[in-house]
């Protein structure tokens, strides 16, 4: 299989609920999201569509560092929904959702469902690991904009 172009990205269930958006405050939210939807085009960064209600979300791009167990925020991307409900399956699962995002996630990486479906159990695979550490949370790329952490 090669190197997808829209991916899973499950959040450790140790790390649910601390991100950017919980670490600063509305204002700067509001001023990091906008300026990534700009940046954007206000397309999707991965399939180019937009989505009908809102044209693109804010996605945090995160890196796992499995030794040490620091999560450092990479980037900040912009999304349709569709593709952003794929980087969040395990939440679209949650709400009846899961089939629709694994559908999305086949048809932009040009996978048949059971690939698509193999590659979603893998993730999952990894989120179970990484769910049974806490993890330290590193978002000083947030000084890139000014914001201090």
């Amino acid at each position: 299989m090669t190197q997808p172009l829209l991916t899973v990205e499950l959040v450790p269930s140790t790390c649910w609920y601390t991100n950017v958006r919980s670490n600063v405050s509305k204002s700067d939210w509001d001023k990091l999201r906008r300026l990534t939807y700009k940046q954007a085009n206000y397309h999707c960064e991965v399939c180019q569509g937009r989505g009908t209600n809102h044209p693109v979300e804010c996605h945090e791009i995160w890196d796992y560092d499995d030794q040490h167990h620091i999560q450092t925020l990479m980037r900040l991307i912009a999304l349709c929904p569709a593709c952003h409900e794929v980087k969040h399956i395990g939440f679209a699962n949650t709400r009846g959702r899961g089939e629709i995002a694994l559908q999305h996630l086949a048809k932009v990486n040009g996978w048949s469902l059971d690939q698509a479906q193999d590659y979603v159990d893998h993730c999952f695979q990894i989120w179970r690991e990484r769910s049974q550490y806490e993890w330290t949370l590193d978002i000083s790329y947030l000084k890139e904009f000014g914001i201090n952490v």
